[in-house]
């Protein structure tokens, strides 16, 4: 995957190198970096390099009698002479400037094209009648990997992700960018991309149920197809809230893992999910784990489900992931609910 070549430019010197060595170092995979200080430098180098450079991000002063017109170019700070152009808040957190920055992307579909192309990342996604359950099982199972990112469509999430700022994007700006129609989704997915202070990737949640609900069938076919496209995280685990609706319907097709974690007060229920998933044409019942979870119950596997696994350190009263330490024990009998 070719690096998006980044440009910025202002005139604190020691602002405009910090930045830089933000994207340096944490951005090194997805970003090159050329930062300058000095309005002619930076204009003999975009004369110089005219072609070679994806996008800059400069204060307003290094843009005047400088020819960018044929370059994604955003201010950095108030825009008042370029108002033509988008701006970026300078003082703000650098995630949230790169976050800014990949929207602006977003929005170009023939050049973001290249920088995300379609990769392949396999959607798991954890269903039940038992809110806290669900919820925690997909929580440990996004622990597994760095390389995996978590994503709650819950309506009204039940945890929060300690490190979630609400000044961050969220998934109801994804959802409006693919009602907009503004361009690649993948790269809005990834402007809103996370990393908690549990060390776990995700997407903050959204504002709104209504963001979700009011998706057209394309639109959540648009959706789905983004993430499993996606590429840069090898598996997302989607936390879904338990429904029947169409988007319900299209994720358990899509999905290479369902998980459904029950206790025993939740017996009488499966029944009627087992239904549901037997009455989608073509869902494979060998996608299905069902995970008895009760650890002061009486053991019960329904086995004539199938595909039936049993970890019984799970609980609804279990506390919540904060300096929760996974055990070479506990992370394999997780690893074997995403295997074949």
């Amino acid at each position: 995957m070719p690096l998006i070549h980044l440009v910025l430019a202002d005139n604190d010197f020691e602002y405009v190198n910090r930045l830089a060595q933000w994207f340096i170092e944490n951005k090194q995979n997805q970003f090159q970096i050329s930062a300058f200080s000095e309005k002619e430098s930076f204009k003999k180098f975009i004369s110089e390099n005219k072609g070679k450079i994806n996008i800059i991000l400069a204060s307003e002063d290094f843009l005047t009698d400088v020819p960018v017109q044929d370059t994604i170019t955003a201010v950095l700070g108030q825009a008042v002479k370029f108002e033509n152009l988008n701006s970026i808040e300078k003082y703000q957190p650098a995630p949230l400037i790169c976050s800014d920055v990949l929207s602006i992307l977003s929005n170009r579909k023939p050049e973001t094209e290249k920088w995300y192309p379609l990769g392949k990342s396999e959607l798991v996604v954890c269903y039940s009648m038992n809110i806290y359950l669900k919820s925690k099982i997909a929580l440990l199972l996004s622990l597994l990997s760095k390389d995996y990112v978590y994503i709650s469509l819950d309506s009204f999430p039940f945890y929060k992700i300690e490190g979630n700022n609400d000044t961050y994007k969220n998934l109801s700006d994804v959802l409006y960018h693919i009602k907009s129609r503004k361009g690649n989704p993948v790269m809005a997915l990834e402007s809103a991309v996370l990393y908690g202070n549990n060390q776990i990737f995700y997407i903050p949640p959204i504002d709104n149920p209504r963001d979700l609900w009011d998706l057209t069938d394309a639109e959540t076919d648009i959706f789905i197809e983004a993430l499993k496209s996606w590429g840069r995280f090898s598996r997302i685990i989607i936390d879904h809230e338990c429904n029947t609706g169409p988007m319900t319907i299209k994720l358990f097709e899509a999905a290479s893992s369902i998980i459904i974690p029950f206790e025993t007060a939740n017996l009488h229920q499966l029944s009627r999910i087992k239904s549901m998933t037997d009455g989608i044409h073509g869902l494979s019942s060998n996608k299905i784990k069902w995970v008895f979870c009760d650890g002061n119950g009486e053991a019960f596997l329904p086995h004539e489900f199938g595909n039936c696994h049993e970890l019984r350190w799970i609980n609804g009263s279990m506390p919540f992931l904060n300096g929760f330490v996974l055990d070479s024990y506990k992370r394999s009998q997780l690893e074997g609910l995403l295997s074949e």
